[in-house]
């Protein structure tokens, strides 16, 4: 008598094999940091995922009190999120679980089948794709629809992203920006950081190699201060319109309600749901550092967004082409 073979397991249907671990690992491993530091610890413990800040991966100088560490293991644990829902569970996540370890800054705990949603799908999809995209922007700003499915994607984790599109403000804040990236070029100790993370001969696997920064200025430099060496030229720093129009990047802040360390992981989940929204829309994106890092230059950038919310990251948008792909260290055991 024929006799059928068993099916495969369908994903989902169990624990999740030593595989699909690798899988969860390996995407939050996948997310963004300043630097490319990879400032976390990711684990395998009874059934979870666990992301632990790694104060020794800290950028001391750059971010002294770990905001931007908080934020990037925020980035982690969503990528384990859409991962797990991918593999079709559930997930049970848990924001700074231990009072005693501020360091254990989440875990994602995959559970029963469930058929994940296409968005989830399609953010899945989107995490070995997000890179952060140095190059000039070129064409017209977002279109008013998609700012609102990224400004949606934020909410969904309960940050808002404010688009700096008044022209006044866009000025100001690309002024506050080119002033905070001279203060910290005059900054021995940053200096020394950057120099260590970027361009570094002896760094493999984090960091960031040559080629991803000390790019050609234009035509937008003034809002990428940090992809060329030395301070924005003069020449260069006024070259682009003050009112967005052609060839100007679209300028939005990512910002929470209070800024304890449970809204700093909280507001790198936001910045993740926006990132890899941008990048299935096939949009690229990068970072504004200087003004977040700067303690005063923060206080003035909260200040002119209307002083209520505040400013945990700073984004240039616009559309995409190819760039280089960041190296990763070990994903976790």
């Amino acid at each position: 008598m024929h006799q059928d073979m068993p099916s495969a397991p369908v994903r989902g249907s169990g624990p999740p094999t030593g595989a699909e671990v690798a899988e969860l690992l390996h995407a939050a491993a996948l997310a963004p940091s300043s630097h490319n530091s990879q400032p976390w610890r990711l684990c395998w413990h009874e059934g979870a995922v666990e992301v632990h800040g790694d104060p020794e991966r800290m950028l001391t100088a750059a971010d002294p009190g770990g905001r931007e560490l908080r934020m990037a293991c925020g980035a982690a644990l969503v990528n384990v999120r859409l991962k797990a829902r991918t593999q079709g569970r559930r997930v049970h996540a848990q924001l700074m679980p231990d009072p005693d370890d501020p360091w254990f800054l989440g875990r994602v705990r995959p559970g029963a089948a469930l058929v994940p949603s296409d968005r989830d799908v399609e953010l899945a999809a989107a995490i070995p794709r997000r890179h952060t995209d140095r190059h000039p922007f070129t064409g017209p700003p977002l279109s008013i629809t998609l700012r609102a499915e990224l400004e949606r994607a934020a909410w969904r984790e309960r940050c808002r992203l404010i688009v700096v599109a008044d022209p006044r403000e866009r000025r100001r804040l690309r002024e506050i920006t080119v002033e905070a990236h001279r203060r910290q070029q005059s900054d021995p100790a940053f200096l020394a950081e950057w120099e260590r993370w970027v361009g570094h001969p002896d760094r493999v696997d984090d960091g960031l190699p040559p080629a991803h920064a000390r790019r050609a200025p234009r035509p937008d430099g003034a809002w990428r201060p940090r992809d060329f060496a030395g301070a924005v030229p003069d020449a260069d720093r006024w070259s682009a319109p003050s009112e967005p129009g052609q060839d100007e990047p679209t300028i939005a802040v990512l910002t929470s309600y209070d800024d304890t360390a449970l809204a700093h992981v909280r507001a790198g989940q936001a910045m993740q749901q926006v990132l890899l929204t941008a990048t299935a829309r096939g949009v690229g994106a990068s970072f504004i550092a200087p003004p977040v890092e700067l303690p005063d230059v923060r206080t003035g950038v909260r200040s002119l967004l209307g002083g209520v919310m505040w400013p945990q990251g700073l984004l240039r948008l616009g559309r995409c082409r190819p760039v280089y792909l960041t190296p990763r260290r070990h994903s976790g055991h």
